[in-house]
């Protein structure tokens, strides 16, 4: 389970103005939960976007090509 703690409007991804691009703050039970970039209804995650995984009690960034990636203790592991 995930819930998205903040978002920030970037863009709309498309003419029809129906996909908004947002970078979010996003906090989430576990490794397997962290949302794909288009897993949000109406919404694509930007690059830049955080996710804190609490479980694990690791930070992770979401990169240009929408991996997770740890932030925590600077390893560039997903």
């Amino acid at each position: 389970m995930y819930t998205i703690r903040s978002k920030n409007f970037i863009k709309f991804k498309n003419p029809e103005k129906t996909i908004s691009v947002i970078r979010a703050e996003i906090d989430c039970d576990s490794v397997s939960d962290l949302p794909a970039v288009d897993d949000i209804s109406g919404c694509e995650l930007a690059q830049g976007s955080i996710a804190w995984v609490i479980n694990d009690a690791r930070f992770y960034g979401l990169n240009s090509e929408g991996q997770w990636c740890v932030q925590t203790g600077g390893s560039n592991n997903e």
